[in-house]
């Protein structure tokens, strides 16, 4: 009997060592706090909100456990008349989120990209007179993303954002969709040049001839054999994809199935618009060709790698949630 009281000590100290600590604040750059990650929290996250108003310049720091698999990104647009810089870092050992990404430029550089610039709260992506903004860093792109889910997942009035951005795998068009959810990130490298003026919503893109299985879910709820629904694929997305990996909500063994971009199957974003820690992705050419994963884990040899465990920056639709929670300016 003392052997397996040992032995459940043993697992719960090993528990609690194996839990990762990351700072926890809301606030500025002193943060001291810190917190014990939830079993789908792999990493540890920094997001900073620079706004530059003719008041002057301010900055909020949030600080936390997030899913593993988010990239580092950084995005910067006018929003009611005011430049709102965004950038996000990630990391993976324990309280390695002590410092945070300084999103404006510390050095002097010659003129860089123009791009349009709105995001959809203040209505300005809507109209003859879209706003413009120049990068502050030469390595940005102007950027075009939308995200847009039933039931909403961020509020209606964010789900348009242009401006200058550092997006990871953004060479190609980032595109998922099915019934519930439409995700397209697009960026360029000339000025000017993200004017699309599209929306998707109401004007969707020209039907590309694929047919995939559409859910989001597990395999008692959403993603049930009675759930699974096809769904015609649109624009950039010709391959069906299938993903599988933890939720806080669906739990272990949560799935989401739609049509993706080739750019999107290799790439981290069903972490960053869907939260799903540790995905494996599988992505296929050929109508139902996802029907594979039925819930459950996906067999090794069809899944993805696991992200590594290094710095790596956030975007989309995870921009939009933070500008939707931290206080609007103006």
């Amino acid at each position: 009997m003392e052997s397996v009281w040992r032995c459940v000590l043993l697992g719960a100290l090993l528990g609690q060592v194996a839990a990762l600590r990351c700072f926890s604040c809301d606030g500025d750059r002193s943060c001291q706090d810190t917190e014990a990650c939830g079993e789908q929290q792999g990493w540890c996250r920094t997001t900073v909100l620079t706004t530059l108003a003719r008041s002057g310049v301010s900055e909020r720091i949030q600080k936390g456990c997030d899913v593993a698999g988010k990239p580092n990104n950084s995005i910067s647009f006018v929003s009611h008349g005011h430049v709102v810089l965004l950038a996000e870092e990630h990391c993976a050992t324990d309280l390695c989120n002590q410092g945070a990404p300084n999103a404006l430029p510390s050095f002097s550089s010659p003129a860089q990209l123009e791009c349009f610039s709105c995001v959809s709260s203040d209505h300005s992506c809507h109209g003859p007179s879209v706003p413009r903004i120049r990068c502050l860093d030469p390595q940005e792109q102007c950027v075009d993303i939308t995200a847009i889910s039933m039931p909403e997942e961020f509020p209606q009035d964010e789900r348009r954002v242009k401006g200058c951005g550092r997006i990871t795998r953004c060479r190609e068009p980032l595109g998922f969709h099915n019934r519930d959810s439409f995700y397209l990130l697009q960026c360029c490298n000339s000025s000017l040049c993200n004017n699309g003026t599209q929306e998707y919503l109401d004007s969707p893109l020209p039907l590309n001839g694929a047919t995939c299985y559409a859910c989001e879910g597990n395999s008692s709820h959403g993603c049930a054999p009675e759930n699974v629904t096809p769904v015609q694929c649109q624009g950039p997305m010709t391959h069906c994809m299938e993903a599988v990996g933890s939720h806080a909500l669906a739990g272990p063994g949560a799935v989401l199935k739609g049509c993706a971009s080739p750019a999107w199957c290799a790439a981290p974003y069903s972490a960053v618009y869907k939260g799903l820690a540790g995905a494996r992705t599988r992505c296929c050419r050929g109508n139902f060709c996802n029907s594979e994963i039925q819930g459950g884990p996906l067999p090794r040899s069809q899944a993805s790698p696991r992200p590594a465990a290094q710095p790596a920056l956030l975007c989309g639709a995870a921009l939009l949630a933070l500008r939707a929670r931290l206080p609007r300016t103006g």
